[in-house]
């Protein structure tokens, strides 16, 4: 089962107030048709040449097992023709949206609602993707320790993603500042992620808190014990 999750929450309607800008975490669940929109909205963004490796497609799709079944999954690899996708190939990221897309309602009905479905499902998939070749890659280059990690992690993503800027800085000796800049992945998902990556390290009660600043930008705050 996963680890202890924060709770998070987005306003009612952030999309529909200037494409997404706005949306942060905090404590009750919006209605899942924002995070519906939110996901197709990042589906119209995304180009031909936003691609990412087969590693975190697979992760994807490992997750959805792990959090839905079996014929959730049979439904989401249709999008890339029941195709097995190859670690270190690229493919293209409109395929993680649209999966994330066709298995958010059923995920939702069975984690307490769309937002902390997507953000399992970055924390779930940041694990499986971490036990993959190029996951333990990233995991030899930085090793356990926790500066390394969180230093070098925007590294791992510059090699494994066509598309999107990270940049990085501490705010103390237990807390860290992330920003991404033209990132497809949802809010919630990049939140899932951040969180199993710093437990990775050992750290205890681990906190990420997101706020969405454009269509593709988020920033994040990280903290831990």
């Amino acid at each position: 089962m996963p680890g202890r999750l924060v709770p998070i929450a987005v306003e009612v309607d952030p999309i529909g107030r200037g494409l997404g800008m706005g949306m942060e975490s905090s404590g009750a669940e919006s209605p899942g048709d924002v995070w519906a929109r939110d996901l197709a909205q990042r589906v119209a963004l995304a180009t031909p040449a936003d691609t990412a490796w087969g590693a975190f497609l697979r992760s994807l799709l490992e997750a959805i097992r792990e959090l839905g079944d079996e014929g959730l999954v049979r439904r989401c690899r249709e999008v890339c023709g029941r195709e097995q996708p190859v670690e270190f190939f690229r493919y293209p990221v409109r395929w993680r949206l649209q999966m994330m897309a066709l298995s958010l309602e059923a995920l939702a009905a069975r984690h307490g609602g769309s937002a902390k479905a997507l953000r399992l499902l970055g924390w779930q998939a940041t694990g499986s993707f971490l036990c993959s070749h190029g996951g333990r890659l990233m995991l030899m280059l930085a090793g356990s320790d926790r500066k390394r990690v969180l230093e070098g992690a925007h590294i791992g993503f510059r090699m494994g993603l066509s598309y999107g800027t990270h940049t990085t800085r501490w705010l103390g000796p237990a807390s860290f500042h992330w920003r991404m800049e033209r990132e497809f992945m949802p809010l919630p998902f990049m939140e899932g992620v951040l969180q199993a990556l710093v437990e990775r390290t050992g750290a205890r009660n681990v906190r990420v808190v997101g706020r969405q600043t454009g269509a593709l930008d988020s920033e994040y705050e990280l903290s831990w014990e």
